[in-house]
């Protein structure tokens, strides 16, 4: 090996040192991601990158993060079993395609999606305690020098780190969301366990043991539906409830669920105002998650609402995307809560007592918007009004 070479694998595996400092930095799962990907992209001198994951429950393959600017496209997209990539994680031995048309393993479906073309592909296994969690592809080498045994080495190396990274973060995420979760389980559990040693007290009036009744019931409903937010919510942090993507009218669902809590306004006398078109207005999304979006935003301004108020849903094509807004007149969100509404179990302090939650709702609505590679915004001014919208791909 002549002295520029060898200088130039020294420096590329010094990369790979500072990389994986950097990977041992961070225990916030989306982000250790795409620092992955961007790292592999770096150091195999790649057009593009991407990271695939096996769901733990069902032991199917998902694309996770890839680099470029279409990434968003594959995204939690399912990968057939007999691919390339999944050659790799039933053998967990690293592949190299020089020409993936002459590989009857390769599928064409990310591609098409994409706009992207491969021609050549690296996939090496993500290896914990020889159990494979998923695989590295490196995908086209610039200036389409085939991949050697040097890419092979660099990029088992990153793996092997992101892997032991990946499984901390799940923990991490996991522990931390059980920990938050008992200690909210706390207070409706002291409740139920309270009025009910007081109902077995003898010669209580039965208006108060009624009371008590109504009280203990209310407080198993909050825990029912607690314990279900929570595991909606584990599920989608993990990533073990795939989108259902398909073609939806937002128009037609966002009137659906006009219909099904317009009763419910009407009780508070709040009104329910629509402003998007009569047509079809089409996405690519998951139906029954943007329907429990809708529900929940919607459900929440009808709760935090004032008497005599009202709500409107907003629809607006833009471009390729289409913005979905849903805004009321309630008492709106004081500016230092704002930061954290989406937090796990956080209420707005002022609002214990004014309206009964898990603290879960947005949270969930906040992960299943990622999910579809977006973000949620929320404008709020005290006494006038709460606003909250995201944008979703056109379907087209």
């Amino acid at each position: 090996m002549d002295h520029s070479a060898l200088q130039s694998r020294l420096e590329r595996y010094q990369r790979l040192l500072t990389v994986s400092q950097i990977l041992n930095s961070t225990l916030n799962l989306k982000e250790l991601l795409e620092q992955i990907v961007h790292a592999a992209k770096d150091l195999t001198y790649t057009e593009a990158t991407s990271i695939l994951l096996v769901d733990p429950q069902t032991g199917d393959l998902f694309f996770e993060a890839a680099s470029g600017s279409q990434s968003d496209a594959v995204k939690r997209e399912s990968v057939p079993p007999d691919s390339v990539a999944g050659w790799v994680v039933r053998h967990g031995q690293a592949q190299i395609i020089t020409d993936v048309s002459q590989d009857h393993r390769f599928s064409k479906k990310t591609d098409e999606n994409t706009g992207f073309h491969t021609r050549s592909l690296l996939t090496v296994p993500m290896k914990v305690k020889d159990r494979v969690i998923g695989v590295v592809e490196a995908v086209n080498r610039i200036g389409d020098t085939p991949f050697n045994e040097e890419d092979v080495e660099v990029l088992t190396i990153l793996s092997a780190e992101a892997a032991i990274a990946i499984e901390n973060a799940r923990l991490f995420q996991q522990s931390d969301l059980i920990s938050e979760m008992v200690h909210e389980l706390r207070t409706p559990l002291t409740s139920i366990v309270a009025y009910s040693e007081l109902l077995l007290r003898h010669g209580l009036p039965a208006e108060q043991i009624n009371s008590f009744i109504e009280t203990i019931h209310q407080e198993a409903n909050r825990l029912s539906k607690m314990t279900n937010d929570f595991l909606d919510l584990s599920r989608l942090q993990s990533g073990r409830t795939p989108l259902a993507l398909s073609s939806v009218d937002i128009a037609e669902l966002a009137r659906d669920v006009i219909g099904l809590l317009t009763p419910q306004a009407a009780e508070r006398g709040v009104r329910i105002d629509s402003q998007f078109s009569a047509r079809p207005i089409t996405i690519s999304g998951d139906r029954e998650r943007l329907r429990q979006v809708l529900v929940n935003l919607t459900g929440n301004a009808i709760k935090y609402n004032r008497p005599d108020g009202s709500i409107e849903i907003k629809i607006e094509p833009q471009a390729d995307r289409i913005k979905i807004e849903v805004s009321d007149t309630g008492k709106g969100i004081p500016e230092k809560d704002l930061p954290h509404i989406f937090e796990k179990f956080f209420r707005v302090p002022d609002s214990e007592g004014y309206a009964q939650g898990t603290g879960l709702g947005l949270s969930i609505v906040k992960q299943i918007i990622e999910a579809h590679n977006s973000e949620i915004e929320v404008r709020s001014t005290p006494d006038v009004g709460t606003s909250f919208s995201f944008t979703l791909k056109a379907a087209g």
